[in-house]
C-alpha cells in the first residue's frame, strides 16, 4: 500500500473521530430540547388548570356571597321575633306608664312591621314560599327537567327556545350526562324517556305556579283581617287596645296552645277535609277516564259495525 493510500486512510478515520463529539452534541441538545419543550408544556396546562381552578372557585365564591347576601328563614325569623319583642316591652311600658301618645306609636309600628299584613310577617311569608320551591326537586331532577325541555346535553337537537338557556354556562355544565362514557344503548333508552321527563316538568311547573297562587291569596286574605282589626281598634281607646295585645301576647304560649285555639283547634279537621278531597278528585279522574275508555269503546264497536253492514 502506498504512502498516500495510507496517509488517506488514517486521515479519514481521524476525521471521523473528531466528528463523533459534535454529533453527540447536537444529539444531547436535541434530548434537552425536547425535554425543556415538554416541560414548559406541562407548566403551561399545569397554569390552564389553576387558571380554571381558580376562576371555578371565584364562580363559587360570588354564588357564595349571592346567597350570604339574601337572609335565610331562620334569620328573617330570629330578627322578627327579637323585635318585636322589644316592640311589645316598650308597649307595656308605655301602658303602665299610661302615656297615650307612646301607645299610639308603638301600635302603629306593630300594625306595620308585625300586623296581619306586616311587612316583616309578609316577608317571612315570602321566603317560606321560596324556601318550599327550593326543596321541592335535589339538583339531578332539576337539570333532567332543564335539559329535556331544551334540547340540550344528550338530548340535544335543534334547540326550540331560549328560555332557560344560560349563554355564560360552559360546555362541560351543560354536558353532565354526556361526559360520563355512555353508550349507544344507555344514550337511546334515556332519550326515550324524553316526553315523560317534560310531562314531569310540566307537573311542576302547575305546582309552582299553585304555590306563588297560594302565596298571592294568603297577601290578600291578610289585607282583609287588618281592616278588619283595624276597625276594631277604632271602637277601642288605645289603652285598651294596647292591654288587649299585651295580654293576649303573654298568653299566647302558656295558655292557648294548651287550649288549642286557632289554627290548633281544628288542624286535624282540615287535614281531614284535604286528604278527601284529593281522595274524590282521584275518584272522578279515574271514573271519567273509565267513562272515556266505554265512549271509545263504543265508538269503536258503531264505525266497525256500520263498515260491515255497508
Amino acid at each position: 500500500m502506498s504512502e498516500k493510500k495510507i496517509r488517506k486512510k488514517y486521515h479519514d478515520k481521524i476525521d471521523f473521530k473528531l466528528d463523533l463529539p459534535d454529533t453527540n452534541n447536537k444529539k444531547e441538545k436535541a434530548r434537552q430540547s425536547a425535554k425543556n419543550t415538554r416541560q414548559r408544556k406541562k407548566a403551561y396546562i399545569e397554569s390552564l388548570e389553576q387558571k380554571c381552578e381558580v376562576t371555578q372557585l371565584t364562580a363559587q365564591l360570588n354564588q357564595n356571597k349571592k346567597v350570604e347576601s339574601k337572609p335565610s328563614l331562620m334569620q328573617l325569623m330570629e330578627q322578627f321575633l327579637i323585635d318585636r319583642k322589644q316592640q311589645f316591652d316598650m308597649l307595656e311600658k308605655a301602658y303602665q306608664e299610661g302615656n297615650e301618645a307612646n301607645i299610639k306609636v308603638i301600635t302603629n309600628s306593630l300594625r306595620f312591621k308585625y300586623g296581619i299584613s306586616g311587612q316583616g310577617r309578609l316577608m317571612a311569608i315570602n321566603k317560606v314560599c321560596e324556601l318550599l320551591i327550593d326543596l321541592l326537586l335535589p339538583m339531578h331532577m332539576r337539570y333532567l327537567f332543564w335539559v329535556a325541555s331544551e334540547n340540550v346535553d344528550i338530548f340535544k337537537r335543534e334547540r326550540q327556545s331560549s328560555e332557560f338557556y344560560s349563554f355564560d354556562m360552559s360546555d362541560s355544565q351543560i354536558n353532565c350526562l354526556n361526559s360520563f362514557g355512555l353508550d349507544d344503548d344507555q344514550i337511546l333508552k334515556i332519550q326515550n324517556m324524553q316526553l315523560i321527563i317534560q310531562e314531569q316538568r310540566s307537573n311542576y311547573d302547575n305546582l309552582i305556579i299553585e304555590i306563588y297562587k297560594i302565596q298571592q291569596s294568603i297577601v290578600k286574605e291578610s289585607q282583609k283581617c287588618q281592616t278588619i282589626v283595624d276597625e276594631i281598634w277604632d271602637v277601642l281607646e288605645p289603652k285598651q287596645a294596647a292591654g288587649l295585645l299585651i295580654t293576649l301576647d303573654k298568653s299566647r304560649i302558656e295558655q292557648f296552645r294548651e287550649k288549642k285555639v286557632y289554627p290548633d283547634c281544628v288542624i286535624l279537621t282540615l287535614q281531614k277535609r284535604a286528604k278527601e278531597e284529593i281522595q274524590r278528585q282521584q275518584q272522578f279522574s279515574y271514573f271519567e277516564m273509565k267513562k272515556e275508555q266505554k265512549q271509545e269503546e263504543l265508538g269503536l264497536n258503531n264505525y266497525f259495525l256500520g263498515d260491515y253492514n255497508n
